[in-house]
């Protein structure tokens, strides 16, 4: 009862850290995506024909077991509320794993709040786990709890947390199956561990219950491109890795952009390989150990892909869009934060005979607890001051976006279409009102991904006529397209689409602004027309 006690009170305290850490301002970076989806799902009254809103659900089990809650609370009310449950789950998940490693009390919080360091430093791909309310949390919480039960070698029930955290988020919950089955592989063709593995039949009730977790978000997943033709796939595969997402999926674009975060990576990996060089303390060190070497494999997959983008290109976008890397961003620093900790806590080194470790294993316990409190206190520094959303268009400018939302809910029709900035993302958050697209609202499914395309191009690409080589890209504000091409998306997305939001003053030459503020205009997007809302003085 004691232990138990003792287990409770130290995931409370690790709750509070993931907490701290983790408590933007509301919303936070994709929580306007994911909560707005999952609104959506529930009431087609909320934001009515938005393009994104419309499109296929690539993550149905999260926006159905979680956005009925949007029926009943604000949608900040509902963020918190994800939150609180993500953190918790991602506590308990992690104290399950240091339990079944048999670390002693207060390791689980040391442990995780190196984690928390570790991934936030030391990932290249940008994963994250804790952080705002969206299907990938509760994922890597059930991941958590896999492993817990790895680690204690209840490979049956491993495989069961697994296809739950596949129905929530299937390429975690999949590439978790993936590595689990490299432990597993290697430690039945290991000599030392064979006896305690348990036989592929052994393991067959697991599995299958796995298989059935998967299915619900599975066969959505593979019908999304149901009907699809073979160009249009191969286009939105190329759109997804090359242009959208290289940041995240493409190996050689992160070394291009952002070789600091590959070093870093690397260094980590060569910490890992010193604590795994040390003699293993349990059959459930040694899962874990192989778990972890198993998303390692899976990142260096997608680095193999990735030398075949220039004669196979795509080909590899086809595969390159699985996030190979993913897994070992998360769990490489899991890997260390856990070893790490049990190599201070379960070695036990006589004093006398070898003085010269004994004295390591203090140092490298003394360097773990400073990087945790630095960790802390990195997180509380954030709270210091009220920060506005960090997805706001202008997060410094929080008070006068807001001041435009608050206008445009009260003197529009809840279906009237907008055309936002670039990097919009809390729009549709604070009016309700659907837009035509933004960078940050991609669609899961080829022809929706390929519409999404189109429809970035007609709003914020063209030939920038102020620019001395007059190339064409990506313009910086609304007020270098030239006036047909407003015309144009007003003709294109029909009647309902009227409104146009920029930065103040930025079309000015050519509308009369129906609302402004001390950094917002609202113009009409037809010239033709005045367009007076309801409620205008």
């Amino acid at each position: 009862m004691k232990k138990q006690g003792i287990f409770v009170w130290e995931m409370l305290i690790l709750f509070g850290i993931f907490a701290l850490f983790g408590a933007y301002t509301v919303p936070d970076t994709n929580e306007a995506h994911y909560l707005g989806k999952a609104a959506f799902f529930w009431n087609s009254d909320y934001a009515p024909g938005d393009f994104f809103l419309s499109s296929p659900d690539a993550h149905a089990v999260f926006y159905w077991s979680f956005g009925w809650l949007t029926l009943f609370c604000s949608m900040d009310t509902v963020a918190w509320i994800g939150r609180g449950i993500t953190w918790f789950l991602l506590a308990v998940g992690w104290m399950r794993i240091t339990r079944g490693l048999k670390l002693p009390p207060g390791s689980g919080t040391v442990s995780g709040t190196l984690f928390l360091f570790l991934y936030s430093h030391f990932s290249f791909a940008g994963e994250w786990v804790v952080g705002g309310v969206e299907a990938k949390g509760f994922a890597f919480a059930f991941l958590f709890m896999a492993i817990g039960e790895l680690v204690r070698n209840h490979w049956n029930r491993c495989w069961l947390w697994l296809g739950l955290a596949a129905m929530f988020h299937v390429l975690i919950g999949g590439w978790g199956m993936v590595a689990t089955g490299f432990a597993w592989l290697v430690l039945r063709n290991y000599e030392g561990e064979k006896s305690h593995v348990p036989t592929l039949r052994a393991q067959l009730p697991g599995l299958a219950g796995a298989i059935l977790l998967t299915l619900p978000a599975l066969i959505p997943a593979l019908m999304l491109n149901a009907g699809t033709d073979a160009e249009t796939v191969r286009i939105a595969n190329n759109l997804y890795v090359y242009e959208r997402l290289p940041h995240h999926l493409l190996l050689s674009f992160i070394a291009q952009r952002t070789p600091d975060k590959l070093i870093y990576f690397g260094a980590l990996f060569l910490i890992w390989s010193f604590l795994v060089a040390r003699p293993r303390f349990s059959h459930g060190d040694i899962n874990l150990r192989a778990f972890v070497y198993g998303t390692l494999l899976i990142a260096g997959g997608g680095w193999f892909i990735n030398l075949f983008i220039g004669v196979a290109p795509d080909v590899a976008a086809a595969l390159l869009r699985y996030y190979w890397f993913r897994m070992a961003d998360v769990c490489l620093p899991m890997g260390v934060a856990l070893v790490g900790v049990e190599f201070c806590c379960l070695g036990t080194v006589d004093r006398k005979q070898d003085r010269t470790l004994f004295w390591r294993r203090k140092l490298l316990w003394l360097v773990l607890l400073c990087v945790g409190c630095w960790q802390i206190v990195e997180s509380a520094q954030r709270h210091e001051k009220v920060a506005p959303p960090r997805s706001c268009s202008g997060a410094a400018k929080g008070e006068t976006w807001l001041a435009l939302a608050e206008y445009v809910r009260e003197n529009t029709e809840p279906d009237t279409i907008f055309v936002v900035p670039y990097t919009t993302r809390t729009f549709t958050w604070y009016t309700h009102r659907p837009v035509v697209g933004v960078w940050k609202d991609i669609p899961q499914d080829a022809a929706g991904l390929v519409e999404w395309w189109n429809r970035m191009q007609i709003q914020f690409y063209g030939v920038d006529m102020n620019s001395p080589m007059r190339s064409y890209g990506r313009l910086r504000t609304f007020g270098l397209l030239p006036e047909s091409r407003l015309e144009k998306i007003a003709k294109k997305y029909g009647e309902k689409c009227r409104y146009i939001v920029t930065p103040r003053d930025d079309l000015d030459w050519c509308r009369e602004a129906i609302y402004e503020n001390d950094d917002f205009s609202l113009y009409p997007l037809r010239k033709e027309k005045t367009v007076i809302p309801r409620n205008s003085p």
